[in-house]
């Protein structure tokens, strides 16, 4: 069974963002980008431990590239086995910038 999939405030706000940024350019462009990054965290619920944890940037977390963005994502319960019950997607942030100081 796939787990739920959820969106933070924060994460909301950050697609938010990186489609107003890419819009002013071309907003067919930010409605790809968007999509893309949507379609990214769907995956996401069928195979939630695809990607290793990051302690290094914040304890539990989970990061799937998506360039040049990253979906920074937790899991509930956060175990290596048995049933994932969510993946909720704290951020979408560009990965050229400092991700221990984002979060």
């Amino acid at each position: 069974m796939a787990a739920d999939l959820l969106w933070s405030p924060q994460a909301d706000e950050d697609l938010v963002e990186i489609h107003a940024f890419i819009a002013l350019d071309s907003p067919e462009a930010a409605d790809r980008i968007v999509d893309k990054l949507s379609s990214a965290a769907e995956l996401l619920r069928s195979h939630p431990r695809l990607f290793p944890r990051r302690p290094d940037i914040r304890r539990s977390v989970r990061v799937f590239s998506k360039r040049p963005y990253l979906l920074v994502y937790q899991t509930v319960p956060d175990t290596d086995e048995g049933p994932i019950e969510q993946i909720i997607i704290v951020r979408v942030i560009d990965g050229r910038r400092d991700l221990k100081h984002l979060l």
